[in-house]
Formats: C-alpha cells, structure tokens, sequence
C-alpha cells in the first residue's frame, strides 16, 4: 500500500467509524525529501504531468523536481513600491508619493497546463500577475503589458489584494469553445478598510479598479485581451460591492475550487465579527463557469451576475456552534449504503470544512454535496415563486452592476452529514441574483 492509500485509508476510517485517532491502524508517514524556504511560504501548486512542485514564498518562487530538488529560482522581491501609487507597469503613471522598498508576498499561484504557463501574483504593485514558463520559470511567458502598449488600465493590472494580510483565491478554467479564464476574489483594501493607509489620502486605487470576485481573459493569443473582463459592459463579470455598503460586507476570502460545471468559493463575511456566536460568518458563493455549450445562440460568455448565488454555512448543532471557516476542501468518498442495503459502496462528493469559534476551538463538518445542490435550487424556487416583499429584496443595494434580483430570507436546512470531529451540518439562507 502507497502512503496516499495509507492516508486515504486513515480519513475514512475515521470519517465512517467510531474509532480515535490513537486507535486506527495507521503509521505516521515519514519524510522522504525536503525542502526549507529561508523566507515565509505562502502558495503551491503541483503538476501532475511532470510531477514539478512550484511553490511560493516571501519575494521568491522555486521551481522544484518531484524529488523537491531547485530546477529554477526566481527572485519577486523586495521591490520599490507604494500602496497610494499605480503600478509601474501602468504607461504614464507617475507617482508623487514616496516608495520604499517593499516585501512581496505571493498571493495567488495558479498552473494553465494547457497554456504552459505559471500565473503568479503578488501584493506589490497593487496586485500585480506575471505569467512565467512552467518548464523554466525564471523566464516571462509573454511580456505584459505589451511593449508599446496604448490602450493599458489599471483594473488590467490590479488584480490580487495588495496586503499581506488581506485574501485572495483564484482558478483557471476554461469557458464554452475552449477560451481560458481566470475566476479571482479578493479583499478590498481601500478606504476605510485596516489594511488602507492612515494618512487621510483620498487616493484610493482599488475600489474602481479591483472588484471583490472578477473573471478575467487568460488567453495569451489575445494579449490585448490579457486579465480584462472580457464581456461588454465590463461590470456584469464583475461582483462589486458598493462603497457605501463595504462596511457591512467585510469578505475574506478562504478557498476556491471547481465542482461540475461550477466554481464555489468559501467566504467569510469579517463584518460579522463579534456578532452573536449563533449567527453564521461563513459564505458559500457558487458561479456557472460556461465551460459547457451557452443555452443561447451566442458567442458571449454568460455573465458572473446572471449565476452568482450564496448560502450560508456554519458547523455544530443545539447552541454549539462553529461560524467561522477556516478551511474547505471537496473530496469523493466511498458510502456505504448501510447494513441491510444490497448496493455496493458507491462514491459521493462531499465538502469538509473546519470551523472555528471564540476561543480558537476548531470543528470539522462534512457537506453532502447533494444537500447543497438541493438548498440552492430550493432557493431559487422561493426567489422566483415568492410575491412577498417581506421575504424577497433586491440586492441592487448592495452590488454594482445589472443582474441582482432578490434575495430569500428564510433559512435552509444545507446539511444533515455529520461531522468527523464534531458538529453537523448547519443551516443558512440563500442568495439569489438573476433567477
């Protein structure tokens, strides 16, 4: 047995048994290679074709083997900068305001195998990508902006949160006739967040020019396309959150990832900190990727406005309960059907998430991922049956840009799977725009 089979074996034992951790027939695993950072690590990624790890750290990338041995090194930091400046890569932007040298964190590292290409973003230069050669990346993929380029704006430049401290999670897909896209949500730093500067400065870069969730052109045949919004008018693949109710929508965002035809981000919601402990943070967004043939005859991408939708999570049950999300990952398992039933164990998706609550005590919660399909269609029904005013709003308050409809105020069952090391599934409500 491989030591992936051995820890596949372990996690389900555990999640479908009554024994301890201390109990389970399962050796530590033991380190076969290594590799120490001398800086900070924030991201990595791995291709399985090659088996290369890329991994990034505090104003470093490496490129290493399947042995974790250094193919390649690239150097990302510190560079001169300052948060009240445009990047420099922006033609005919000067800057009044003094730079210094300034750390680069990575804050988002994602792999287009098919591009052959490392997307790698930092906090520096208001958020700024780079696309590098996965067979050797101290080497630029493609040169952006283009040398010579006119036609260059900021919202092309600033992608990833520019802060250490604030979110960013990001996928690579690709749309309907094979065009990839770049799915990225990110927290806003701008005025009147922690992570703005504290000199009074009206010159706020990111509230025009990064919106929270944003999909972006990742083709690089097209550079003069290269991380816009693709779709005309821009803001309807964008999800922007209104400056006069930024405050109440605090978004830090913890995991993106792809299920079907779908892309679901976990979010938490920090506006709700030291609200009541029964009350959930924690937000599961879901939007149609268009990987698939559109429903109509159109070249153009659906819009993220039309398929944006949210529900609430939260972990425990009877007053115990963990609002805040710490950690996602979706995972088939192997399900039994019981002791009487005659079908053999069949796989199913699930969604393990760990929580946590005051106190830094931490819960582990298992979400059939059938129960979310269901609440989110349950959802979708009530929005669009519902003649209430009392029960249904529209978000056009809350967001820019067309496509918000309503919003369901009831709460949902999302799950009865119970968790391995504590709690079950929770209740939420749900969002809905452009039913």
């Amino acid at each position: 047995m491989s030591p992936w089979e051995r820890v596949l074996l372990c996690v389900q034992l555990l999640l479908h048994s009554h024994w301890s951790v201390r109990e389970l027939p399962c050796d530590a695993l033991h380190v076969q290679q290594a590799f120490r950072s001398p800086n900070r690590t924030n991201n990595f990624v791995v291709d399985g074709g090659s088996g290369r790890l890329y991994l990034a750290a505090v104003n470093a990338i490496y490129q290493l083997d399947a042995s974790l041995r250094v193919e390649s090194e690239q150097p990302t930091g510190p560079v001169l900068d300052n948060v009240l400046c445009h990047a420099p890569q922006l033609p005919q932007a000067p800057c009044e305001h003094p730079k210094s040298l300034t750390d680069n964190f990575n804050k988002l590292l994602q792999l287009d195998p098919q591009q052959r290409v490392l997307v790698a973003c930092g906090s520096v230069y208001q958020g700024f990508c780079e696309l590098r050669r996965m067979e050797n990346i101290s080497q630029i993929a493609v040169e952006f902006p283009p040398p010579g380029a006119k036609t260059v704006f900021p919202s092309m430049l600033n992608i990833a949160a520019n802060d250490p401290n604030a979110s960013t999670v990001g996928l690579v897909f690709r749309s309907h006739g094979g065009h990839a896209k770049l799915l990225v949500g990110a927290t806003y730093t701008g005025v009147g967040t922690q992570f703005f500067p504290k000199n009074h400065s009206k010159e706020d870069l990111r509230f025009e020019n990064t919106p929270e969730i944003a999909i972006r052109s990742l083709n690089i045949k097209e550079l003069p396309k290269l991380f816009t919004y693709d779709i005309n008018p821009s803001e309807d693949n964008v999800f922007k959150i209104k400056q006069e109710v930024k405050q109440k929508n605090k978004l830090s965002f913890v995991h993106a990832f792809v299920q079907k035809s779908y892309s679901y981000i976990a979010i938490n919601n920090d506006a709700n900190l030291g609200h009541k402990e029964s009350q959930p943070n924690s937000i599961l967004a879901r939007i149609c990727l268009d990987a698939e043939s559109p429903r109509r005859a159109s070249a153009e991408s659906r819009k993220l406005t039309e398929s944006y939708i949210q529900m609430f999570l939260q972990c425990g049950s009877n007053g115990n309960i963990y609002n805040r999300l710490v950690s996602v990952y979706p995972a088939e398992i192997s399900v039994s059907p019981g002791a009487r039933a005659r079908d053999p164990p069949h796989a199913q998706p699930y969604l393990f998430g760990v929580f946590s609550k005051a106190g830094r005590h931490t819960a582990l919660c298992a979400f059939r991922f059938a129960d979310i399909e269901e609440a989110i269609r349950q959802g979708r029904r009530n929005c669009s049956s519902s003649s209430s005013s009392e029960d249904v709003q529209v978000l056009d308050s809350v967001i820019q840009g067309s496509g918000a409809v309503c919003v369901q105020k009831g709460n949902i069952v999302v799950s009865a799977g119970t968790g391995a090391l504590g709690g079950r599934g929770g209740e939420g409500s749900v969002r809905c725009l452009n039913l």
